[in-house]
């Protein structure tokens, strides 16, 4: 299941990438909090699709909120747990 869910984060990079177009060579087009503002306004769209329209429709946006998290680490580097 999980390799699913990844492969789909995967194409909705893909798509983000199309809609976007890719970052820039060796330079930063968001700062680390530019992109936690992007993953929240995400967020808030997730939390409105599931009161207003449904779980599909929040499972939708809660797919691309965590594609842009992926596009922050993408851009700054990933840091993994210690512990």
């Amino acid at each position: 299941m999980r390799m699913g869910i990844f492969d789909a984060i995967d194409r909705e990079r893909d798509y983000q990438l199309c809609k976007w177009g890719p970052r820039g060579n060796n330079r930063y087009e968001h700062s680390v909090g530019e992109w936690l503002l992007i993953i929240e306004s995400e967020l808030e769209e997730a939390k409105e699709a599931w009161v207003r329209l449904g779980v599909r429709e929040a499972l939708e946006e809660v797919l691309q909120v965590a594609s842009v998290a992926v596009a922050c680490m993408e851009e700054h580097g990933v840091v993994e747990r210690l512990s």
